[in-house]
């Protein structure tokens, strides 16, 4: 049986005492959880369930060529005019087959379809309509019933409905489209669940690195999807392409299982964490989250935040550049080199495997620069923003006038999308230091609008690629515009930009410290907390 939670004061009055909660936890487990801390166990879960998510997300895109009738994307092909051919060899692609030297689906047996590009279109836009609508939702539910159980479900509703998508594609385009909505809403509290619950776990001087290194379980999902569906849809079992789907979903669901047992909401819920490890967390962020009922949300101060509007405005063009590289890209690929399917998947997936290395290396220097006092955390967000948005805008300039040279060119736009990662530590921790206890809902209202810019950016593209004869010139207004709205994003955080705690944020026990305090405090609290944690751990074990 486990006991409650006990607060206490220090002798000042200033902030409050954790007493460790009681657990009849077995003795094996806690020691196995003594080994690695429990944020490091939450990192490593939050890794592997956004990696399960975006694969669950992406393996429509790879899985479409195999489900769609190979006649039926060759009429479509045929429409491509690609200028580099014309450039070297005079003479327009008139054959899929022609591109494609073998048929990479031989060995499948799983039925195809002949869906139009507009029903294509249809259903690989489907996700991003029902992904929209539940983030504020879901930032709520995190509020009011803490994060394992919202995230745990989503992991869960969304490994149910991959599992079904090969049914649902076998029943119609309709019904397909029906799941990947269904799909997107249950994904929408991914992101608002994920910073709420580091608002209660994340030490402030650990905050780039551990929501960095989780939010790359995104992209490293996605390098993932790409190839893993490619290798499935040729020799998966099932027929093929329905294995993506099904291999996929197993996933999701086994990653639920270590969630149910090694997550909690908050570390003074978590009955096996050591008392050393709390009390550092809990009074480095300065907040105590043992309550039933969470405050009352402050929307008057929020929406009433230069902050929040800056950062509203910043997410919306850092996610527009991400979107314009990744959705556009195989298309851009397509367009200008004409590459076969093989080496377009390989290609697409460079710059996600780019924005993983560029985000994890960017978190750990942004925590260095902090950690070792060299910078205050204010000009560390500035750097990180004015990387992240004005180096891309540099690189997809380039990547315009580098012609028929694909190395060259994918060299570009990887380079965009890797310093483009550098927003991670940038301002998209922010939402979680200017106010830890609704850094959720914070997160969910600007990443809501953000998402929309995923929508926006292929309509562009469309649009100009499909009005501009010249495919390079094409291509070069498209980057031109993706450009120009990360440099307009990174002025409007830039001038809005700050990190302490709002007013509107703080209530009556929290006990907030600045950087300079935080510094001081560190070493000796850390050294405290290790032997309060050791001489409790002994006396257990005895």
């Amino acid at each position: 049986m486990q006991g409650k939670n006990e607060k206490i004061y220090s002798s000042n009055g200033s902030r409050p005492v954790l007493k460790r909660q009681t657990s009849t936890t077995s003795s094996r487990m806690r020691k196995m959880e003594s080994w690695i801390e429990c944020r490091f166990v939450l990192t490593g879960l939050f890794f592997f369930g956004l990696m399960n998510l975006y694969m669950m997300r992406a393996n429509l895109s790879v899985a479409m060529v195999a489900m769609v009738n190979s006649k039926q994307t060759a009429t479509t092909k045929n429409q491509t005019i690609t200028e580099c051919n014309l450039d070297q060899s005079k003479q327009v692609t008139s054959d899929f087959m022609n591109v494609t030297e073998d048929n990479p689906f031989e060995h499948q047996t799983a039925p195809t379809f002949d869906w139009d590009p507009a029903t294509r279109g249809w259903i690989l836009g489907a996700f991003f309509y029902g992904y929209c609508t539940t983030q504020i939702l879901g930032a709520y539910l995190e509020h009011r019933f803490g994060g394992k159980i919202v995230f745990g479900s989503t992991v869960f509703l969304a490994s149910v409905l991959t599992l079904l998508t090969p049914t649902m594609a076998k029943l119609g385009p309709g019904a397909l489209v029906a799941t990947r909505v269904m799909l997107g809403v249950v994904q929408g509290p991914m992101y608002p669940v994920h910073h709420g619950m580091w608002g209660k776990w994340a030490p402030p001087l650990a905050r780039s690195r551990l929501i960095s290194f989780a939010i790359t379980g995104t992209y490293t999902g996605t390098v993932i999807s790409y190839n893993l569906s490619g290798y499935l849809a040729r020799y998966g079992f099932a027929g093929g392409w329905p294995s993506i789907f099904y291999v996929v979903g197993c996933c999701g669901l086994v990653w639920c299982i270590f969630w149910a047992i090694f997550a909690f909401d908050s570390p003074a819920k978590h009955p096996r964490i050591s008392e050393r490890e709390r009390r550092f967390i809990e009074q480095s962020i300065g907040t105590y989250n043992d309550k039933d009922e969470m405050p009352a949300i402050p929307w008057k101060g929020i929406f009433s935040s230069t902050i929040f509007w800056g950062l509203f405005l910043g997410h919306f063009c850092s996610n527009y550049g991400v979107y314009n590289l990744l959705t556009n890209l195989p298309s851009y690929i397509d367009q200008v080199f004409s590459f076969d399917l093989k080496t377009s998947s390989a290609m697409a997936a460079i710059p996600f495997a780019s924005i993983w290395f560029f985000t994890t290396i960017a978190g750990y220097m942004a925590d260095f620069l902090r950690e070792r006092g060299l910078m205050k955390t204010l000009n560390v967000r500035r750097l990180m923003i004015a990387i992240a948005q004005f180096v891309p805008g540099i690189c997809l300039i380039a990547a315009g006038y580098l012609g028929c040279n694909p190395v060259a060119a994918i060299t570009m736009v990887a380079l965009a999308a890797g310093f483009g990662g550098f927003a991670t530590p940038g301002f998209k921790v922010c939402h979680v230091e200017i106010a830890p206890r609704y850094s959720g809902i914070l997160y969910s209202l600007t990443n809501t609008f953000a998402t929309m810019s995923g929508q926006v950016s292929p309509l562009v593209a469309g649009y100009v690629t499909g009005n501009v004869l010249d495919v390079h010139q094409a291509w070069r207004i498209v980057f031109f515009v993706g450009a120009g709205i990360s440099v307009l994003g990174g002025v409007i955080v830039l001038s809005t930009l700050n990190t302490d705690v709002q007013s509107w944020a703080k209530i009556e026990e929290d006990f907030y410290v600045d950087d300079e305090t935080r510094l001081k405090k560190t070493s000796s609290a850390a050294s405290e907390f290790d032997e309060i944690g050791e001489s409790e751990f002994n006396s257990e074990k005895v």
